[in-house]
């Protein structure tokens, strides 16, 4: 009889499960479905990150924080002895004679203090596991650049409200492309004045920017710029602004008509010789005259040949995410990167084109070009929150060096966003997020990596992740 029950109960659970897994495969269900996934446990068990709060922070007030000793370091003040750093009501405020009543006091002698990170380029999933993994490495802001537009706008708002783990949301929606759209990661338009149109209806849904993908064509391109040019964004603080990801149009005409950012250094020809040379520097001369920054998401470009070894579970990240989960999205980045088994000749050549990628990165930052941090996770197996550090290492190692590696990642990542001196710095006024690393990344054989050693993060004045106790 217990048998019996047993398999009445588990038949009907069975069929739902795989009716949603089907669903799950198909893209314009994705994110619906793996949020309904998750909500029933349904995704597999994961790791879960140490020293994370389990429990969204709510709309409670963020309580006085002082941190007392160690190093600081800001894009405005650069690395020095911290003075103490203080913050009540969200925001970095003056350091008083004497602390708040009842403020928390955390001694980081030996620890080094920076801003919240900011992913430039990510894609939000269903579930709450992607935002716990940001928040577990210090990303407290990211920019979203192709999700479903309900979703993504709901995952904002409770991330806002704080009944969401996670970082604070810049979202754009679907991403517009040429032709019919394959999911609800983009949209597919069909002339200048639908794309305008698309632009008027997203922004009156509260984007914060629009994102063009491939297909675009010139005069569509000047349509959606032209339709973003005086909106503001999702908060009415900050315009839109417009991120390209291009394939029919080159980086210097882009530039030339108003994109704010260029995605993956895409319509720039990274080739070699006398030509591709020709096209870089219109590129960089185009994209430096208007000030339009670059997000070359190097460590995408390192994913497309280290792949194969990622989807034999080489990558710790991945227990972090849920187990059911993780096959899907092994299996579709393989099949998506035509991975599964690369020749040598095929990993020399991807390989070969990272090292393209990081010269040029390099002699863009040496113009005086602005270079953006992000990973666009979760594409080619990019871990959310994990590998903005692996992304760091390898601007610092293309030539910006650690410093300019951490204004990518904080204050031109923030300006480029629209909110200088809101975000991405430590000064008094500024939104109370904060990152403290074992270490520092300017000293010592760490170097860099020592982002990695995450301990405490702070985002609005309260404590999300807490290692020191």
């Amino acid at each position: 009889m217990r048998k019996r029950i047993a398999l009445g109960v588990s038949i009907p659970a069975v069929i739902l499960f795989l009716g949603l897994l089907i669903a799950l495969l198909l893209p314009s269900n994705l994110l619906v479905v793996t949020e309904a996934l998750d909500r029933l446990g349904w995704l597999g068990g994961r790791e879960r990150i140490d020293g994370l709060i389990q429990e969204p922070p709510g709309r409670r007030e963020a309580g006085p924080l002082v941190l007392l000793g160690g190093r600081l370091w800001d894009a405005q003040g650069g690395s020095r002895p911290n003075p103490g750093l203080c913050a009540s009501g969200g925001r970095i405020q003056p350091c008083a004679e004497r602390p708040a009543p009842g403020a928390r006091i955390v001694d980081i002698s030996g620890m080094t203090a920076l801003p919240g990170l900011i992913d430039m380029h990510i894609h939000s999933l269903g579930g709450g596991f992607a935002g716990e993994m940001m928040i577990g490495n210090g990303v407290t802001s990211a920019r979203d650049l192709g999700t479903q537009l309900a979703g993504v706008l709901r995952h904002r708002h409770e991330t806002e409200e704080g009944s969401r783990l996670g970082p604070r949301l810049f979202v754009s929606g679907p991403y517009l492309v040429g032709g019919g759209g394959a999911g609800d990661q983009e949209i597919g338009v069909t002339s200048p004045e639908g794309a305008a149109r698309l632009v008027e209806r997203f922004a009156q849904a509260g984007v914060d920017g629009i994102k063009v993908h491939t297909g675009i064509d010139a005069p569509t391109l000047r349509a959606v710029v032209a339709a973003a040019r005086g909106r503001m964004g999702g908060d009415g603080r900050a315009p839109l602004w417009v991120a390209a990801h291009l394939d029919l149009v080159s980086a210097a005409d882009a530039a030339a008509m108003g994109v704010s950012t260029i995605e993956h250094a895409s319509g720039i020809d990274l080739g070699v010789g006398l030509a591709a040379t020709r096209h870089q520097d219109e590129a960089i001369a185009a994209m430096v005259a208007h000030g339009v920054a670059l997000t070359p998401t190097v460590v995408v470009a390192e994913h497309a040949f280290t792949l194969p070894r990622l989807a034999r579970g080489e990558d710790p990240a991945q227990q972090f995410v849920p187990r059911f989960f993780r096959r899907f999205w092994i299996s579709s980045q393989i099949a998506n990167a035509a991975a599964a088994h690369l020749t040598d000749e095929e990993t020399a050549r991807r390989r070969g084109r990272l090292e393209r990628l990081e010269r040029f990165v390099a002699r863009f930052h040496a113009a005086g070009g602005r270079v953006l941090a992000g990973t666009d996770a979760p594409a080619f197996l990019v871990a959310p929150g994990f590998d903005i550090h692996r992304e760091l290492e390898l601007l610092a190692e293309a030539g910006l060096g650690a410093e300019a590696a951490l204004k990518s990642a904080t204050s031109e990542a923030a300006a480029a966003l629209g909110y200088p001196g809101e975000l991405g710095g430590l000064s008094p006024g500024m939104r109370a997020d904060i990152v403290v690393v074992a270490g520092d990344p300017f000293e010592g054989p760490g170097g860099i990596r020592t982002t990695r050693n995450v301990v405490l993060v702070v985002k609005d004045g309260r404590v999300m992740l807490d290692r020191l106790h």
